[in-house]
């Protein structure tokens, strides 16, 4: 029953659990104290002085991946981030109402403060953001995807890795390290045709935790909303594509992967365009070279292996690329072929009278050199060679998938080998028809022991992938009959 005041008695009582001591301004209590992303909510003051103007502020955190020297892994870390919700003036009872929107932002609890003129928190409450998952359409064709966004994901160990399972198989992981809580991933719509079920999964050990939605102490996922869908696969209008890799972006070299140079002086090498896949066509162009003067122009691997304890270094590969000659102004330009190798930073110097004097870099992006046969029979035995598999441990153990059931790992250190490529080969399996495999990222190593991310499908490698976004790739195989 509301009082002569038009407060009910409820907001009343809530009124009273928030006040504060002596040097508060006023109290604040929100309409709701929990919810999700999107959510809209009432921000109530009440008991402040009169006609004054006061800023609302949201509490959060800023993630990111630890990484060291643009390889070793540590793990997720977390900064505390202030953003400014709006102004508002109290009327002439001291009170204000301001409607707000959730942000995309990271889970759990949320202070939410009441700053006056002179920057100092008059008073405060807490909302909690709780996680919850999307999925963009229930039907996709053979072949296509299901595209599933999480919001409000993490920092916390235990809600910042949640698993993706079809048909109860799990497929891999999702996190929201980075983007504020928010990752996608796509999951391959695979056969046979016909009713599917995909379910979202929580356990900071990378496999899901079969009590999520009965027993854990940390609520079911999603806290009740929809966390798995029946959906539909459908036949395809047209056979799908054999072999393709997502777009790639436009990148630029690291140069903590450079190898240090005899001197440093005014020759400058650039190359364009500065990344792409093996076989690109750049333009290396030389500026400040001594006049009229031969360059040698060396290309570098990274050759070592971690597991025998050999460690990775650049080395000089001289016979690769082209010598080339300075003009009379000492510059030189040359086309060169972006040779196989394995991925991220491919260094390359440019070296007068046997001394490296200049250095630049190519960002060597994935490719798929070999996928064959593309049909025939279960037990087939199908090649796969891949090149611009990169030696990083964010990069270097691709995860093989077919038909969204895990199958194991590659490894992109270079060894022995002169190609710099990835070689495997599988058995084709399943029912006649379409099958499917999917190459996803996954992290070799990480320092911090949870959550377990390791060696797992990193599905929501689009948007959440240590240090750059990598692609995935995907082939398709006919088992005929």
């Amino acid at each position: 029953m509301d009082d002569e005041s038009g407060v009910s008695s409820d907001l009343r009582e809530t009124l009273q659990r928030h006040r504060r001591g002596s040097g508060s301004d006023g109290t604040l209590v929100l309409s709701d104290d929990e919810g999700y992303v999107g959510d809209e909510i009432t921000l109530k003051g009440r008991n402040f002085p009169a006609d004054e103007e006061y800023e609302l502020l949201w509490n959060s955190t800023e993630g990111r991946w630890g990484v060291l020297e643009g390889n070793e892994v540590v793990g997720p870390q977390y900064q505390p981030r202030t953003d400014q919700i709006g102004t508002v003036r109290t009327d002439a009872d001291g009170a204000f109402d301001e409607t707000w929107t959730v942000p995309e932002d990271y889970g759990g609890a949320h202070r939410i403060q009441v700053t006056n003129g002179d920057g100092n928190v008059v008073a405060r409450d807490e909302f909690s953001v709780t996680p919850h998952f999307e999925i963009d359409r229930t039907e996709a064709p053979l072949g296509e995807a299901f595209t599933i966004t999480g919001y409000g994901i993490g920092p916390n160990v235990v809600t910042n890795n949640y698993q993706v399972s079809w048909d109860n198989g799990n497929v891999g992981f999702m996190t929201g390290v980075m983007n504020r809580g928010t990752a996608t991933a796509e999951i391959r719509a695979v056969g046979p045709p016909g009713e599917h079920v995909i379910q979202v999964w929580r356990n900071y050990k990378g496999v899901p935790y079969l009590q999520n939605n009965t027993q854990s102490p940390y609520g079911p996922v999603a806290g009740g909303r929809q966390s798995v869908w029946t959906v539909e696969v459908t036949e395809p209008d047209e056979d799908p594509r054999t072999a393709w890799v997502d777009p790639l972006l436009d990148e630029q070299p690291m140069s903590v992967h450079y190898p240090e140079i005899d001197a440093e002086g005014e020759a400058e090498l650039e190359i364009s365009p500065p990344s792409g896949q093996a076989g690109t066509t750049a333009v290396l162009t030389g500026r400040n070279f001594p006049a009229e003067t031969e360059v040698d122009l060396i290309w570098y691997r990274h050759e070592g292996h971690r597991v025998k304890g050999i460690p990775i270094t650049p080395e000089p590969k001289p016979d690769v690329l082209p010598t080339v000659e300075t003009d009379a102004e000492g510059s030189f330009q040359t086309e060169i072929a972006i040779p196989r190798a394995e991925g991220s930073t491919r260094p390359i110097t440019a070296a007068v009278d046997g001394r490296e004097v200049a250095v630049t870099g190519f960002m060597m992006q994935p490719s798929i050199e070999t996928f064959a046969p593309a049909r025939g029979p279960v037990g087939t035995e199908i090649d796969i060679e891949l090149s611009g598999i990169g030696w990083t441990i964010y990069e270097n153990a691709p995860f093989f998938v077919y038909d969204n059931t895990p199958l194991g790992y590659v490894c992109g250190t270079a060894g022995d080998d002169k190609e710099g490529t990835v070689h495997a080969r599988l058995r084709a399996a399943g029912e006649p028809g379409w099958h499917f495999i999917d190459i996803y990222p996954s992290l070799f190593d990480m320092q911090e022991e949870k959550p377990v991310f390791e060696v797992r499908p990193h599905l929501s490698y689009l948007d959440n992938h240590p240090v750059r976004p990598l692609p995935a790739l995907h082939m398709a195989f006919e088992v005929t009959e």
